[in-house]
């Protein structure tokens, strides 16, 4: 790891100590009913923001990124460190968010059996779910620190659930529990909002591996691309190209285009884009 790197690291160690402690805090965010106790070195020079337009749901995991590099969401394990992105320079972090987010592969068409958690079967897992973040960028492999025995538990109470499923059946109830993809979405939004490109990068890539493995499943995924484009404006691209990629991968099958017909109709871009990666994408096998 570079000088810089170890140099972020230290400092989000040093600053995620304060994010749950009122220690020298000198500086309060008022969003709705809750108040958050922060720190001007991190925040800002005012002692106090109210922030009355914003979930203070997406504002505590946002501020949770600015102190630990990294926020939680119930569904990426981050070992208790930094992500990747925010380790990462400035010039670095745009060259990313000016790629095409990137994810796994799934299983073939034809694959009928649901991934085990045995242990004997964890590398063939690894190629099938989608990346985590630590791997994304730099090459570095995320690995348990001294939290390890609990992520291990929570990784083994995952496959009681899933174990017994087949993989239609598994992808269902894994969409039950990512099925608000909504929360990489806000912070996307609100790190556009206050300029925080690092943390645009986290939420991106982070929103699309949740839609790529889940989004045929999920209830909730027209109404994600409504609030997306309700939100994003038509020269920010980078999520917007998620979303359409993704469909027009798949919108030959008429139930996928009976479950996506209201929000193309209502987003006219939306369907355009769409249009134009089925047809990309028809004639790079024609």
């Amino acid at each position: 790891m570079t000088t810089s790197g170890n140099l972020n690291i230290s400092i989000h160690a040093a600053l995620a100590t304060l994010i749950h402690s009122e220690k020298f805090s000198d500086m309060t965010i008022i969003c709705g009913q809750r108040q958050f106790k922060t720190h001007r070195a991190v925040e800002s020079a005012s002692r106090s923001i109210e922030l009355p337009e914003d979930d203070p749901e997406v504002v505590e995991r946002f501020l949770e990124f600015l102190y630990t590099g990294t926020y939680s969401d119930g569904v990426n394990f981050t070992w208790g460190k930094p992500s990747e992105a925010a380790l990462l320079d400035p010039e670095a972090v745009i060259e990313n968010l000016q790629q095409p987010a990137c994810g796994s592969q799934e299983p073939a068409e034809g694959d009928e059996d649901w991934i085990t958690y045995d242990e004997a079967d964890e590398d063939e897992q690894a190629e099938d779910e989608p990346d985590e973040e630590y791997n994304e960028y730099g090459g570095r492999s995320g690995a348990p620190s001294e939290n390890g025995d609990g992520v291990r538990d929570e990784e083994s109470e995952l496959a009681k659930v899933f174990g017994c499923y087949s993989r239609a059946e598994g992808l269902k109830k894994l969409a039950e529990l990512r099925n608000d993809m909504t929360l990489p979405l806000r912070l996307y939004v609100m790190a556009d909002k206050y300029d925080v490109p690092a943390l645009r990068l986290l939420a991106r890539d982070r929103f699309y591996r949740t839609v790529e493995l889940v989004w045929e499943e999920a209830e909730c995924f027209p109404d994600v691309v409504d609030e997306l484009y309700q939100t994003m404006p038509p020269t920010e691209t980078a999520m917007r190209d998620i979303v359409c990629r993704l469909v027009a991968s798949a919108i030959h099958v008429p139930r996928v285009r009976d479950k996506m017909r209201s929000v193309m109709m209502k987003h006219g871009d939306f369907a355009v884009g769409v249009m134009e990666y089925s047809i990309h994408m028809h004639t790079l096998f024609v």
